[in-house]
């Protein structure tokens, strides 16, 4: 005889128990579950960000390590020259930037190359400071032997100061008057180069700009026709972006301490505007002994502006009987932190292999 046991069913009483219970454990593991999901997704934004700061940080340190000239700086900016990357035998330009917390960028880490438009390196970056770690020398050259080359004088950036930019054709000429800075005892300085902030017309780019330096007079504050100094630039050679423009000149005869000088900017060929200059207008503690001078006529005849536009320009050259302490760039300290939940920092300093000498 065959038995057949019939498993006996959950009764309605028991579902009833076990009903509650069962949800709370379902409830339970999906808490768990969820609780798990977000810990990773915040493992994983705390590592993003860590990445992306330590990748910012390498990238500034590579191009910082190898810098050898610096143009200008702050606690948030450093802009400055590297050797040639790009095969044409000229330094590259570089520019590393914090947008700050309001503006135009805000919390932005912003980085400029050569002429191309500036980009976003890293954004949501609520800190960002640096430190230039000097090593100051005592130099002393004697009277009549030349010094090492030096920023003579300079018109870049000042307080509350308008950038505005000047055609140059064959018409309109633009230029700037200015007295050397010579420091200590010296009495004579002569001009080997200069900076000038300059972009192409971007139209045909077939025209020539030509730079001049000519001596000035001192009452009038205007050029002479005495050219002491004569450079040819292309326009093709100028970037679509304002950059510097590096202008190497065979050094001009020793100029007395306070003789003045003129640098003049024309058309020297092409069709319509060859280039544009960056001037400044109304800055606050902008020298006295430099403005900015304009001829409408091609040079034929030169109007002095004011004292409080300037065109922007480095005057680099020697001069005899320095005496004092040259600074050298040894080391910049880079502080930059994340603005997000997780708040990644980056603290480290950055040697700089070449030492250039700081403006």
């Amino acid at each position: 005889m065959i038995s057949i046991r019939c498993r006996r069913g959950l009764t309605l009483l028991e579902l009833m128990v076990t009903l509650p219970t069962a949800t709370v454990l379902v409830g339970a593991m999906a808490m768990c579950i969820a609780v798990m999901m977000r810990a990773n997704t915040q493992d994983e934004t705390m590592f993003r960000d860590a990445y992306e700061l330590s990748n910012a940080a390498s990238r500034i340190r590579s191009d910082l390590e190898s810098a050898i000239s610096i143009a200008s700086s702050s606690t948030t900016h450093i802009e400055f020259a590297v050797p040639d990357r790009n095969g044409d035998e000229i330094p590259e330009t570089m520019r590393y930037e914090w947008g700050g917390t309001t503006g135009d960028h805000p919390f932005q880490l912003l980085w400029t190359y050569n002429s191309e438009a500036q980009a976003v390196l890293l954004d949501k970056v609520s800190n960002f400071q640096l430190q230039l770690n000097e090593m100051v020398a005592a130099s002393t050259v004697p009277n009549h032997l030349r010094s090492e080359v030096a920023n003579i004088k300079m018109m870049d950036a000042f307080l509350d100061c308008i950038l505005v930019e000047e055609a140059i054709n064959a018409n309109n000429h633009v230029g700037e008057f200015f007295v050397a800075n010579v420091p200590g005892v010296g009495t004579k300085w002569d001009l080997g180069g200069l900076r000038i902030m300059l972009r192409s017309a971007g139209s045909s780019l077939d025209g020539v700009l030509r730079i001049r330096v000519t001596t000035a007079n001192a009452a009038s504050r205007l050029p002479t026709n005495t050219v002491l100094a004569e450079v040819d630039v292309e326009e093709w050679r100028l970037g679509a972006h304002y950059q510097w423009l590096n202008i190497p000149l065979a050094p001009i005869a020793w100029q007395s301490r306070g003789t003045p000088l003129c640098i003049t900017l024309s058309g020297a060929g092409g069709t319509g505007d060859v280039a544009y200059v960056n001037c400044l207008r109304n800055g606050t503690g902008m020298p006295t002994d430099a403005n900015l001078v304009r001829s409408t006529n091609g040079g034929a005849s030169w109007a002095s502006e004011g004292s409080d536009d300037g065109m922007r320009f480095y005057a680099l050259g020697m001069y005899d009987g320095f005496s004092g302490q040259r600074r050298f760039l040894n080391s910049v300290s880079l502080k930059m932190t994340s603005s997000r939940a997780s708040a990644g920092k980056v603290d480290t300093i950055i040697s700089i292999l070449s030492g250039p000498e700081l403006p």
